[in-house]
């Protein structure tokens, strides 16, 4: 079980308290100790930074539940992912005055696709007492807000899902209507304090007045939540509100689940405590748990708190709560698998495979499978544990067996250990076992590929900050593995077979926007930094590390708060070398603008081709740029995990071994289109049908109506072959190049991406010239050289050397063979250089002069900011975001408060220093979350110049210099990057140089 929330709504405390259920810690060090949060930065800042694990005993049941507490702050989402799916169920927690937020949003969305059940505790219950002072029929209104909040967006992830089935194909008619997923009257779904240690349930209540009210408890159950009240002098439910909605009575929700807890709260407001808490303590037997003198004591929250916790206890509520409503390991089994291993795709392969495949592998497939389904840990049972990130631990703290001088790992020369965190699915995994580590794209069919083998050093049960070594381990638990350091990055699967399939790679709801350059203070300690941003990497699963092409390593991180915890682990731990961090490093996109998303008043240029040659004159190079829809290139960019894969899988092996075998180019292509269509329509894979129809949907929606037509050309997918930038292949199959009284016979020019038609017209024409030997090493020349050509232009744009975003190039490749009107097709490496290097500078030069003639754009990262502020501070938010550039949503009042909520789209550019100086500014009432939302297009043009009178009157005549955003933004890109930039070194010529200096 995992614990998800926003930041700062109360899970490590919740945490705290179920471990000292267990007596772990003093049960007055709770919410104190934060137990779970072992780093040093994560007790100053006071939220989670990392996922921890710990394993706690449900005596009264006896249940063993291994709960890992993750992040809320949106910086650290990958932690959420990590533990997500490690995890069969999952507790949300929401602050029942703040409500659901932003995070709470994007946490249900990760539990929704890992498939991980949901239960619901809502917290800070006493905020609603002591803070907004509301009465409790006021309480229960927001809090049914609240858990009905919850219900859409689950529900609306749900419809989100069965839309897009439908799209693909028929469904089936579902057995029955989908309910709530969260139903207080079910039981899954808990109200309670951290902060004072108490919960409660609605069947926990129903328990309790059963035998009082002569009612079934399950019946009870159902009336205590909704619109009932109960009738005392009848002893009868009824509807609480007449019909018409008019009047009313308090509902039983109300009057036996609030009425009691405001009433006990009454003695922070100066009554008696002895008087208001003698009669809970008298007549619910706790006068053994609660003795008399802590009901005199000086402090009345202290006995408040006494009474609540042996009355309410808190994890009671929770563990009883899990155990009854969410799954165990075979329970979960069955549902998640589907999820987690692709059996269509699984099954197309083997359809390609199957004469060399082997019937003892499919059965030990098939065996593997149907134990990951029962989540066996028998002795037979074949071995499958997945490995979601690598943990960086001391190695002086890592537990020794008996007679054991090692501690189990290898550690490096900063003395940190790396443990593999992760779930034993099937089998039981055993200390000194052979494991076959497996990646995302191993095929159990070809065993000899994607596969390494290492040993389990040393087996542990994390509890918290200490870990305690295990002799084996089965399935079903969380643990961390010692031995494979050098042989998994971040994640993987291991298995006790090379006849396994391995589970899905984790998916972050993010990407690292934020990155900085790092330099050594002393040149001496560069290895030493380099060395340390290794371990980082392995360490963290959400980091990204690099080198520039002036060679500076760079940073990334997915925020501020995230930069700044990377950094001081890499001086600290890693590393252990001072350093010099730049300023961040904003990423941005260079685009075309698009038409229909170009604002009012904004001119479109027309886009024009652009011809390049090679050095040598026979190849020239004809390239047009488009836009693609905005909804289009965020979904190729979304799914890039997905497109990779189908390349990687479907494509490159067969075309690079027509290419290697010296096939024509035509062939190759055109197998290669044959191979991507079928892999779309006849894989039944459901995320690439889900892919098709959204891609299908948004091109549907597009203002260019010839878009689809050309896109049906699509040959190339860039920059790394799987970003949101296309190439199309040319749709003639020859040309002619020479005048309109030059005959076709004599002059002739071949698009190699093209038909066959227009191979074989050129190959006839190669031939004829004496090439015919030489007419593969061409094909191969060209294809290979407008490849890579493509790929550096989408990697590197013309504005900033930024990668492209949304852009279509139609890419023409033509070649002059001899005897042609200026033919001389040469491919001696000359002066020039290779042909294939040749045609590669050509390719990329003109795509990026192609996008300098479509009016290009520079393309920002943008925000999804939530603002929570006092009315008073309101004006000062405001102020804030505006200078930011911030775009304004919505202003939402809760009701019930006086909070504001204000939601946003911020530039990512803007965001840096947003929190202290809002708080700054609004002197403290005023907090804000970030979540990255998207790419858009900036519709400044960076090249504009007023130049009639009215733009002159508007703008200024410095419209192109500083007061032009973009052009502002791509010069320090520029800069940064030490290319050169267009800007007036003397400001006023005339101006008199005053040469005195002021002392």
């Amino acid at each position: 079980m995992c614990i998800l929330a926003h930041v700062d709504h109360g899970k490590t405390t919740l945490s705290d308290h179920l471990i000292a259920a267990n007596g772990l810690i003093h049960p007055k060090m709770v919410g104190e100790l934060r137990y779970l949060d072992s780093r040093d930065d994560e007790q100053a800042r006071g939220i989670t930074m990392k996922s921890s694990s710990i394993s706690l005993l449900y005596v009264s049941a006896g249940y063993l539940v291994n709960l890992i507490d993750s992040p809320g702050h949106v910086d650290f989402c990958s932690e959420v992912s990590t533990a997500a799916r490690l995890s069969d169920g999952a507790l949300v927690v929401v602050d029942a005055v703040e409500g659901v937020c932003i995070q709470t949003h994007a946490v249900l969305r990760q539990a929704w696709e890992e498939k991980v059940k949901p239960c619901l505790f809502i917290n800070k219950m006493d905020r609603l007492i002591l803070e907004l002072r509301l009465p409790a029929e006021e309480a229960a209104t927001r809090i049914s807000a609240i858990v009905a909040h919850a219900n859409m967006i689950w529900s609306a992830f749900d419809s989100e899902h069965f839309m897009r089935e439908a799209d693909a194909g028929p469904l089936q008619a579902p057995e029955q209507d989908e309910e709530d997923v969260f139903q207080p009257s079910k039981g899954n779904v808990a109200f309670g304090s951290a902060g004072d240690g108490w919960a409660f349930r609605l069947d926990q209540f129903a328990d309790m007045y059963s035998a009082k009210l002569g009612a079934k408890p399950a019946a009870l159950a159902n009336a205590l939540w909704g619109d009932w009240a109960y009738l005392p002098k009848e002893r009868r439910v009824v509807r609480a509100r007449s019909r018409g909605g008019q009047g009313g009575r308090r509902t039983m929700f109300v009057t036996f689940a609030l009425e009691p807890v405001w009433r006990a709260y009454s003695v922070c407001d100066g009554e008696d405590a002895k008087a208001v808490l003698g009669p809970i303590v008298s007549s619910r037997g706790l006068a053994a748990h609660v003795p008399a003198k802590v009901l005199e004591g000086a402090d009345p929250r202290a006995s408040l708190r006494a009474v609540l916790r042996a009355w309410l206890p808190l994890p009671e509520a929770v563990l009883g709560m899990t155990v009854a409503h969410l799954p165990s390991p075979a329970a979960a089994a069955p549902l998640r698998l589907p999820h987690l291993v692709d059996e269509a795709s699984s099954s197309a392969e083997q359809q390609q495979l199957d004469e060399a495949t082997t019937a003892e592998v499919q059965q030990q497939l098939e065996r593997t499978y149907s134990h990951l389904c029962a989540s066996s840990s028998a002795p037979d049972a074949p071995l499958v544990v997945f490995v979601s990130k690598m943990v960086s631990v001391p190695a002086n703290l890592l537990p020794r067996a008996p007679g054991d001088s090692s501690s189990g790992g290898a550690s490096n020369a900063a003395g940190e250990v790396f443990l593999a965190f992760g779930r034993v699915f099937s089998g039981v995994a055993r200390e000194g076992m052979r494991v076959h580590v497996l990646s995302s794209a191993y095929n159990p069919r070809l065993p000899g590929q994607q596969r390494q083998t290492a040993m389990l050093r040393g087996l542990y049960l994390m509890m918290g900050r200490a870990l305690e070594r295990l002799p084996s381990v089965p399935a079903g638990n969380v643990c961390a593995i010692a031995g494979l350091e050098t042989s998994i990055l971040k994640s993987a699967t291991l298995a006790g077979s090379p006849a396994a399939l391995p589970l899905a790679p984790m998916t972050f709801q993010a990407a690292p926007i934020v990155r900085v350059a790092l330099e050594p203070s002393a040149p001496g300690d560069m290895a030493a930094l380099a060395q340390g941003l290794v371990l980082l990497n392995r360490a963290d699963p959400f980091v990204e590390v690099g080198l520039s092409e002036k060679g500076e390593h760079l940073l990334g991180a997915a925020g501020e708060v995230h930069l700044e915890t990377v950094v001081k682990d890499l001086r600290e731990r890693f590393a252990r070398v001072d350093f010099q961090v730049s300023a961040p490093l904003v990423a941005f996109k260079e685009s075309v603008l698009s038409g229909g998303e170009a604002h009012e008043g904004v001119v479109i240029k027309a886009a024009r081709v652009v011809q390049a040659a090679t050095p040598s004159g026979c190849c020239l190079v004809r390239v047009k740029a488009h836009a693609l829809p905005n909804a289009t290139a965020a979904l190729l960019d979304e799914h890039a995990h997905l497109l990779r894969e189908l390349v990687e899988h479907h494509g490159s092996r067969q075309q690079q071994q027509l290419l290697q075998q010296g096939k024509q180019a035509a062939a190759a292509a055109a197998s290669w289109r044959h191979q991507r269509r079928s892999l779309d329509g006849n894989d039944g894979s459901r995320e690439v049908s889900k892919f098709r129809e959204a891609y299908n949907s948004s091109l549907e929606a597009a203002t260019n109506k010839q878009l689809p037509r050309l896109l049906e050309r699509a040959w190339l997918l860039g920059p790394r072959n799987v970003g949101p930038n296309v190439a199309l292949c040319s749709p003639s199959a020859a040309r002619s190049s020479s005048s309109s009284s030059s005959s076709s016979s004599s002059s002739s020019l071949f698009d190699p991406t093209d038909s066959s038609e227009g191979c074989a017209a050129a190959a006839a024409a190669a031939a004829a010239a004496g090439l015919s030997e030489l007419w593969p090493h061409v094909i191969s020349s060209v294809e290979s050289g407008a490849t890579a050509g493509f790929q550096l232009a989408a990697g590197a744009g013309p504005l900033c050397d930024e990668a492209m975003w949304g852009v279509v190039f139609e890419v023409e490749v033509r070649l002059l063979l001899p005897g042609q009107a200026g033919g001389q097709l040469d491919l001696a490496e000359g002066v020039y250089g290779p042909f294939s290097g040749q045609v590669m500078g050509a390719v990329a030069a003109a795509c990026r002069r192609a996008v300098l003639e479509a009016d290009p754009r520079l393309v920002e990262a943008l925000y999804l900011c939530q603002v929570q502020a006092s009315a008073e501070a309101l004006s000062g938010v405001y102020a804030v975001l505006g200078r930011r550039r911030a775009r304004i949503l919505a202003e939402e009042m809760r009701e019930g408060s006086g909070m504001f909520v204000v939601h946003a789209y911020l530039p990512v550019e803007g965001s840096f220093g947003l929190a202290d100086e809002m708080r700054r500014r609004s002197s403290g009432a005023a907090s804000a979350s970030l979540l990255l939302s998207h790419w858009e297009r900036l519709q400044v043009d960076p090249f504009f110049v007023p130049t009639t009178e009215e733009e002159l009157e508007e703008y200024g005549t410095e419209a192109g210099g500083p007061a032009n955003l973009a052009r502002r933004l791509i010069d320090a890109v520029r800069r940064r990057k030490g290319l050169p930039v267009e800007e007036k070194v003397v400001a006023k010529a005339t101006k008199q140089r005053t040469l005195k200096r002021n002392v």
